[in-house]
């Protein structure tokens, strides 16, 4: 009988011990998260919650979708040529049903004025890129690091999201009183503004055009997606916010046929859609503006889209400059200046 209780009390103690090392460790995986603003820093693990570091109600614009939208959209940049406002809601292979779910949360802190969904979420699980980088490596080590590179560390990103303490574990020596107090709002603001930062060059070479008809199977939506889309084009008609589809360029991931069915979609619920692989942005090459091979783009080609969105906004949209305070114009300015501060310093 008494070993029976001596017993009890110990697991009664280790379950208590347990549960407080996982309350201490959760708490301190939010006060350990990095204020950086690249990818390298941990950003990309906290991005799709970019837009709950701002001030209430001050965006006008939210870019939501996968890897392709962060990729390819700088909120810092578009606000400093048009004095917009937007942050970047993405992650790794975001599935359309997530974005459905991300958006009841952006209600919550944003009204905005237009949502700005990126298609390839529509075709999610489709991707070819992913699939022949499975043929062309046998051994399992090489298996397993590709799918990390081309999923854009997904996994990896998702274990930073929850849990910044293992992968910053050593940053108690820059801890501050300021990161225990505040650290709620500090998980979320950043330069960036969810846009995640490369300025890695891997170019697409390739003979064949991949948005040539001849060699492309016809593609289809979904009814499943088909239903979640409708659920976000009322959740924006509902909110009053204007719905715009974008393709950022993806010689991976796009082709003609996925472009003729969003643009299908689109016709149907009247909105306004611009696939960038139609038509490139000014000054756009993909020698110089792809991070992997024409999966994703890199910094540089990021900016081609964001000036040529940003002259859509104001010349086709007519969406005006944001009507924010002064304190919070210099505090888009001084991102803009310690955004690009970063880059020069990595140079």
């Amino acid at each position: 009988m008494n070993i029976n209780t001596k017993n009890i009390r110990n697991i009664i103690r280790a379950v208590i011990f347990m549960s407080l090392f996982v309350l201490i460790f959760i708490f301190l995986s939010k006060v350990f998260t990095v204020s950086g603003n690249s990818s390298e820093d941990g950003m990309e693990s906290r991005i799709s919650n970019a837009y709950r570091g701002e001030d209430r109600n001050s965006l006008d614009v939210i870019f939501i979708g996968n890897s392709d939208m962060y990729r390819g959209i700088s909120p810092v940049d578009m606000y400093h040529v048009t004095g917009i406002t937007s942050a970047v809601s993405g992650r790794p292979n975001n599935s359309l049903q997530e974005i459905s779910n991300d958006i009841d949360d952006i209600l919550k802190y944003q009204k905005p004025k237009l949502l700005v969904l990126e298609t390839d979420c529509m075709f999610s699980g489709k991707n070819p890129h992913f699939r022949n980088s499975k043929t062309k490596h046998t051994s399992l080590f090489k298996k397993i690091k590709d799918s990390v590179d081309n999923g854009d560390s997904a996994i990896i990103s998702a274990i930073n999201y929850y849990f910044p303490l293992i992968k910053y574990h050593d940053r108690w020596k820059k801890l501050s009183l300021s990161a225990f107090i505040h650290h709620s709002r500090n998980f979320y603001k950043f330069h960036n503004k969810g846009m995640a930062y490369s300025d890695k060059i891997k170019p697409y070479i390739s003979q064949q055009d991949y948005m040539c008809s001849s060699k492309t199977k016809t593609a289809r939506i979904s009814s499943d997606n088909k239903k979640i889309f409708k659920d976000i084009y009322d959740k924006c008609k509902n909110n009053n916010i204007q719905l715009i589809l974008i393709t950022v360029p993806s010689a991976n991931t796009w082709n003609i046929s996925k472009s003729q069915a969003t643009q299908k979609l689109a016709d149907q619920y009247g909105l306004r859609y611009y696939d960038y692989n139609l038509t490139y942005p000014q000054d756009f090459d993909w020698k110089l503006h792809t991070k992997d091979g024409g999966n994703h783009l890199n910094y540089a080609g990021a900016v081609t889209v964001t000036n040529d969105f940003g002259r859509k906004l104001k010349e086709e949209i007519n969406l005006p400059e944001s009507d924010i305070t002064k304190k919070q114009k210099d505090k888009w300015k001084k991102d803009y200046e310690a955004f690009h501060k970063k880059i020069s310093d990595r140079k």
